[in-house]
């Protein structure tokens, strides 16, 4: 049987219907007086996230094929591998993310910790999903995560 224009005209509809993945970026910022070597050190060390992040409860080092990962349990149970891809000590760590229960795909992230005016953290992701959502739920993930190192700092 030969495809009519009807048959191709219906297949091009449901193929543009379909979820594509979207790139996305996601950045947040936080100025803080501290020093950049004080915050460095409350949230600078790759696994030190469990004792500043609201929503994860436990992290863990594993050397894999020779390069470091963090297995990370949520507060709701989940767990998500990241792989550190590159660190300058007291600067910043890069990280891709090897296994997670969220559609992401290719996500790259990037916290850095500058010395300007005392200290000016950066986390920013690159990603793509086919789930838009993903873009508010990694921000709202990272604005929980600087807004208790904020907290922490303050406290002290």
């Amino acid at each position: 049987m030969k495809p009519t224009t009807l048959t191709i005209g219906a297949l091009s509809g449901l193929l543009s219907t379909a979820a594509a993945a979207e790139d996305y970026n996601v950045q947040r910022t936080l100025q803080l007086t501290a020093s950049a070597t004080h915050v460095w050190h409350l949230a600078g060390d790759f696994c030190d996230i469990d004792d500043w992040h609201p929503d994860i409860l436990a992290c863990s080092l594993n050397v894999i094929d020779g390069r470091l990962h963090r297995r990370l349990t949520t507060t709701d149970g989940a767990e998500i591998v990241e792989q550190r891809i590159a660190a300058e000590h007291g600067l910043s760590y890069t990280y891709v993310i090897s296994s997670a229960p969220v559609p992401l795909e290719n996500y790259t992230a990037t916290l850095s910790i500058e010395s300007l005016d005392g200290a000016l953290i950066s986390w920013s992701a690159n990603f793509s999903s086919d789930d838009p959502s993903m873009e508010a739920l990694i921000g709202d993930f990272f604005d929980a995560g600087l807004s208790a190192i904020e907290s922490s700092i303050g406290a002290e």
